[in-house]
C-alpha cells in the first residue's frame, strides 16, 4: 500500500502513517437507556439527527450531570453513527451541552484534526473497514466499541496538513449544504404554490391566481382532457426496451429490456412525448405517469392504456395527476389489491371528474410549475455534481 495519497496540497512531502482510530481519539458511546424527555435543558441527539444535530427532544441537566460525567461532547469532538447507519460523521462546532444515545459514538481527537478525522472516516478505505467490522447480523446492524477502536487510517503527521485536508472539505461540504438548502427552499416553495393555485375540496376558486383570469374552475372528464390511443406495433423479434410505470415510486417510468422469446405479450404499443399513461393494476397507488422525451418512441404493454394529452396543456396536467386531491378521486373508483379481476376500469377511469380552468389558464399555470420544476432539477444536478466531486476527492486525497 502506497503511503501518499494520489493528490496533495503543494510543500507537502513526508509518508503518511497508519494508525488504528483508538490511537488518535478516545472513544465513548451514548447511553443505553430511553431518557426521560423535558420540554427544555440539554439537546438530546441520536442517528436520525447525525447530519445537522438539531432535534427536538432533551433531557434534565441533573440526567445530563448523572449520565455523561465522564464523556460529555465538547467543541471539537467528532459524532459516528454506529446502529442502523454505519459511519456517518459530524463535527460538533457548539459549546452548548449535547447529549447523545447509543446510536451514536462520540470520538475525542487526540493528535489530529476534527475535520481531517471526520472526513478520513468517509474515505472508501475507511469504509470499507468499517464494514468488515460491522455486525451485519444484527438487526438493525451495528458496530461495537471495541470495532472502532481498531479501525485502521492511514493520516500525515503534520497538523499542517490534516488542516489543509480538513480545511478543503469543510468548504466543499458548506458548499453542498447550500445547494441542498436552496432546493429544500424551492421544493417548500412548490408545495406552498400546489396548495394557493388549486382549489381546495369543495371549492372551484384557488386562492391565489394569476392576473386575467376570474372565472370559477369547471368540472371536465378525463375524455374532456385526453383522448385514448393506441400506436399498435408488430411483437418485435429482437430485444427491446419498453417501459412500465411504477407503483411504488409513485408515478415514475422505468425501462425494461425484454427477451421476444422469454416474455408474452399480446399486444405492444408505441409512446410519445406528453403521452399519458395509466397502470390500471395499480393506479389507486399514483401508478400514473407522462412520457418524457427519453422514454419517447419505447413500448408499452397493452396493460398499460395510454392518452394523447390533446385538449389540455400537458404541463397542466403534470401536475394536476400529482395532487392528493387526484389520487384520492383515484382510490375512490379502483377496487384495490392486484391481479386480473382487480383493476381500474378505463370507462371509470375516462369519466372521473376533475375540477380544471380554462386552457389558457392552464398553460399560464402549466408553464409557471413547468419552470419552478426546471428551477429544482438544476439544483438537483448541482448537488449531485458536487456529491459526485466530494466522492472523488474522498478517494484521492486520503489512503
Amino acid at each position: 500500500m502506497t503511503n501518499v495519497p494520489e493528490i496533495r496540497f503543494k510543500g507537502f512531502t513526508d509518508a503518511w502513517e497508519q494508525r488504528k482510530l483508538g490511537e488518535v481519539a478516545d472513544i465513548f458511546d451514548g447511553t443505553h437507556q430511553t431518557p426521560v424527555y423535558t420540554d427544555s435543558g440539554v439537546k438530546f441527539v441520536s442517528v436520525e439527527n447525525i447530519a445537522t444535530l438539531e432535534t427536538k427532544k432533551f433531557i434534565s441537566e441533573k440526567a445530563y450531570n448523572k449520565e455523561y460525567a465522564n464523556k460529555q461532547a465538547e467543541k471539537g469532538d467528532v459524532l459516528m453513527t454506529r446502529i442502523g447507519d454505519i459511519g456517518t460523521t459530524k463535527v460538533i462546532e457548539t459549546d452548548e451541552a449535547l447529549a447523545y444515545y447509543v446510536t451514536l459514538a462520540l470520538l475525542k481527537p487526540k493528535g489530529i484534526t476534527s475535520d481531517f478525522l471526520a472526513h478520513t472516516i468517509s474515505s472508501p478505505k475507511v469504509q470499507d473497514d468499517i464494514w468488515k467490522r460491522t455486525l451485519h447480523v444484527a438487526f438493525p446492524k451495528k458496530i461495537n466499541l471495541g470495532e472502532i477502536n481498531q479501525v485502521e487510517l492511514v493520516m500525515p503527521s503534520s497538523s499542517e496538513e490534516q488542516t489543509a485536508i480538513g480545511s478543503f472539505f469543510r468548504t466543499l461540504d458548506d458548499a453542498i449544504t447550500l445547494y441542498k438548502r436552496k432546493l429544500d427552499g424551492l421544493k417548500q416553495l412548490k408545495s406552498a404554490y400546489l396548495q394557493q393555485m388549486f382549489p381546495q375540496a369543495g371549492e372551484s376558486v384557488p386562492k391565489v391566481r394569476f392576473a386575467g383570469f376570474a372565472e370559477p374552475w369547471q368540472t371536465q372528464k378525463i375524455n374532456e382532457l385526453v383522448t385514448l390511443t393506441v400506436r399498435e406495433v408488430p411483437k418485435p423479434t429482437e430485444p427491446y426496451k419498453r417501459i412500465s410505470v411504477r407503483s411504488h415510486a409513485k408515478g415514475t417510468f422505468h425501462q425494461i429490456v425484454d427477451d421476444p422469446n422469454k416474455v408474452a405479450m399480446d399486444n405492444l404499443y408505441v409512446v410519445h412525448e406528453n403521452d399519458l399513461i395509466v397502470n390500471i393494476t395499480f393506479a389507486w397507488e399514483h401508478a400514473i405517469a407522462i412520457v418524457t422525451k427519453q422514454d419517447h418512441g419505447l413500448l408499452v404493454s397493452h396493460r398499460f392504456p395510454t392518452y394523447v394529452i390533446n385538449k389540455s396543456d400537458v404541463n397542466f396536467l403534470r401536475i394536476l395527476v400529482t395532487q392528493e386531491t387526484f389520487r384520492q378521486k383515484l382510490e375512490l373508483i379502483s377496487p384495490g389489491g392486484a391481479g386480473r379481476n382487480r383493476v381500474l376500469n378505463k370507462n371509470d377511469f375516462a369519466n372521473l371528474e376533475l375540477i380544471v380552468p380554462c386552457k389558457d389558464e392552464q398553460t399560464v399555470i402549466g408553464r409557471f410549475f413547468n419552470a419552478l420544476d426546471d428551477q429544482i432539477t438544476a439544483q438537483t444536478q448541482k448537488l449531485e455534481q458536487l456529491g459526485r466531486l466530494k466522492g472523488a476527492y474522498l478517494q484521492k486525497m486520503f489512503i
